[in-house]
């Protein structure tokens, strides 16, 4: 988006873009997606590349940050029984975390394998932009790409991971958790209320 500011300086696409929030077309969602949910993003959804495909795929399955995605090379993974994921140090606290095993047999995983076996050593799986990014999520029905993180977050609570269970995979302090068991509290409170009625 091409254009002139008040103060007549001309707007670049990157301006268009600051201080705009990933929340601007849904507001916070506060409902986690499940698995139906991903499955019919993934198939329904507008991807206009090919290897724009994984980009959710590896975001709904692990958690990690949309930034801590973007950085991803092949050394980062291992394919054995499943794929090892070794994320790194996370953002925010600098926590390492212990990889994560992702089952190979998880619907979409596919094209994520095909990717990293595709993809030149110590390159980037995703070199697209912040944008792009969003733009991914967005096209494809997914909103934005924190929605991946706290459905897989609350989704991990609602099966009963514990709290320190749930660290290990995130990095997350126990302050973070918190706000996500809560959303999980209030999702089984209002279900109790059903059983009631």
């Amino acid at each position: 988006m091409e254009g002139t500011a008040k103060n007549g300086r001309s707007l670049t696409s990157y301006d268009h873009w600051k201080g705009q929030s990933r929340y601007r077309k849904t507001g916070k969602i506060l409902t986690p997606m499940n698995d139906k949910d991903f499955i019919n993003c993934m198939t329904n959804g507008v991807f206009k590349r090919e290897n724009y495909r994984p980009f959710p795929v590896l975001l709904y399955y692990s958690a990690v940050r949309r930034e801590e995605a973007r950085r991803v090379t092949p050394e980062n993974f291992a394919i054995e029984k499943a794929l090892r994921f070794s994320v790194g140090k996370r953002l925010k606290h600098g926590i390492e975390t212990p990889p994560l095993f992702l089952p190979l047999d998880l619907p979409f995983m596919s094209e994520l394998l095909d990717l990293i076996k595709d993809t030149k050593e110590k390159k980037p799986l995703f070199p697209f932009s912040k944008k792009t990014s969003y733009n991914i999520m967005d096209q494809a029905g997914f909103h934005y790409s924190h929605y991946c993180r706290l459905s897989r977050i609350t989704n991990f609570f609602l099966d009963g991971w514990t709290i320190a269970q749930v660290h290990s995979w995130t990095g997350l302090s126990l302050t973070a958790l918190n706000y996500y068991l809560g959303l999980v509290d209030i999702e089984q409170m209002g279900k109790s209320l059903m059983t009631k009625a």
